[in-house]
């Protein structure tokens, strides 16, 4: 039971907390084919690559029916609706960096033919509150996956506690029961013995008359109600036995749950460590995603 333990916690117990990452935004010079453009780049940590793709493709194709063109690592979407980047439709350039801990996006944007957003002006920090947002947002989802994680591995852990509690609970229950019933067995096998002793004065007594009588119907009637008594003395022979067996299999229990109820203990002492240490993960997730959402 206790290597089962071992391997349940196991696997519901996860490596430390992901480090806290702040999410830089700055311009910089985008290149997308032969040429460069100013443009902004936004680190997106701990981001999953394909999913950030799919996010980043919804994103831009939102609000206007035009298609993401991506060719050789480049994206493009000429009409894109982007409120605070300009009332009217705008081309986006961009590109997707998958680095160790984060991806990196990079974009540029064409007000109109040739016209670019530039650099320290209204629309180019427009283009970095954009960015930015989008990439809190995607943060703001993964730290809050890791956090229901964190938080599903403290339910499980908790449930676990749980029935480590039921299971003493329970083995101690089967104590009491056992206990009852050996009470009852024997009070039982008392009222059976005084019965048996009872019977058998009566046989004596019996078959003493029966050895006074010659033959006749009397001489019949007495040896049919000495069997009767004999079919008696058996069955309270083995009334007895069972209340015996049951005396046994009843102490039996009762060793078997004393001998258990110690690991049950020992298990639900472990599961406390592990709870307590899973609830400061969970806190630490907690103020992770709260410091987040102040970015």
């Amino acid at each position: 039971m206790k290597n089962l333990s071992a391997l349940v916690l196991a696997s519901i117990i996860h490596a430390g907390v992901y480090a806290q990452q702040p999410i830089r935004v700055y311009e910089d010079s985008v290149s997308y084919g032969k040429n460069k453009y100013p443009g902004v780049v936004v680190t997106v940590p701990e981001a999953d690559y394909e999913k950030l793709q799919k996010d980043w493709k919804k994103e831009l194709e939102t609000k206007t029916k035009s298609k993401v063109v991506i060719e050789n690592g480049e994206w493009s979407i000429f009409g894109a609706n982007v409120k605070n980047l300009s009332p009217t439709p705008v081309n986006i350039y961009s590109k997707l960096n998958n680095l160790d801990s984060l991806v990196e996006l990079r974009a540029a944007v064409e007000l109109k033919k040739d016209v670019y957003v530039e650099k320290q002006s209204t629309e180019m920090l427009g283009l970095q509150s954009y960015l930015k947002e989008f990439s809190k947002n995607q943060y703001l989802e993964t730290a809050g996956s890791q956090l229901k994680v964190e938080e599903d591995t403290l339910r499980q852990l908790k449930k676990l506690q749980s029935d480590y509690e039921k299971d003493e609970s329970k083995l101690k229950d089967n104590i009491k029961s056992a206990e009852k019933s050996i009470k009852e067995e024997e009070d039982n096998i008392s009222a059976l013995n005084s019965e048996l002793e009872t019977l058998i004065s009566e046989i004596g007594n019996q078959n003493t008359q029966l050895a006074a009588l010659t033959d006749g119907s009397l001489k019949n009637e007495k040896e049919k109600y000495l069997k009767e008594l004999d079919r008696r003395k058996r069955k309270l022979g083995n009334d007895i036995n069972s209340s015996e067996n049951k005396i046994k299999k009843a102490k039996k229990e009762i060793s078997e749950s004393e001998d258990a109820i110690p690991e049950k203990q020992s298990l639900q002492e472990e599961i406390k460590v592990k709870i307590a240490e899973q609830e400061k993960v969970v806190q630490k997730y907690e103020q992770k995603l709260a410091v987040i959402k102040t970015y």
